[in-house]
């Protein structure tokens, strides 16, 4: 590879310095990339429409959820066809979750918090879950609750994606279901 200067030669060593150190650089995020160390962020599906339609929501379903949609209405109208309001059990229930984030948690868990809502708002239980710093999508398939854990048959729930920041509860999405 040849460089071939763009601007007048170099007037004394410290702009000399200076061209060096800036072709070093320039060559030097070339092989990064090439070499995968460091690649531009992709258009993710994180920031797709079906992201931006559903920010802050989570859909709760009793069946999991798919993958490998044709396309986000593809997914969106599949997400809330299966979705529910009501699960079904016998004291025992298997949650799926499609969460979609406010916003990127910025942090490498959050946490899934359930709370009954049927008389005084009343934290039943919550999981830490692993996540990507700016993820902003999440799917969690084969969530077990059951009485043990707290929860009751006939009651209803607020599930929330939230992580605790500076001693406050910041909620990033949320939904509601009842127990059956």
């Amino acid at each position: 590879m040849r460089f071939i200067p763009t601007s007048p030669p170099a007037r004394g060593p410290a702009r000399a310095g200076r061209t060096a150190r800036a072709l070093l650089i320039a060559v030097g995020t070339a092989l990064a990339i090439a070499a995968g160390l460091v690649s531009p962020r992709p258009a993710a599906a994180e920031d797709s429409g079906a992201w931006r339609a559903n920010k802050g929501r989570i859909f709760v379903s009793d069946t999991e959820f798919g993958q490998g949609y044709t396309s986000d209405g593809a997914m969106v109208s599949a997400m809330k066809k299966q979705s529910k309001t009501a699960i079904k059990g016998d004291g025992n229930w298997t949650l799926n979750f499609m969460v979609f984030l406010k916003e990127a948690p910025g942090a490498n868990t959050v946490n899934i918090v359930y709370y009954d809502v049927t008389g005084k708002r009343d934290q039943v239980n919550y999981s830490e879950i692993s996540v990507k710093p700016d993820q902003k999508i999440i799917q969690l398939n084969g969530v077990s609750i059951s009485k043990d854990l707290g929860f009751v048959k006939g009651h209803k729930y607020d599930v929330l994606a939230t992580r605790i920041i500076g001693g406050k509860e910041k909620v990033y999405a949320k939904a509601t279901f009842t127990l059956k």
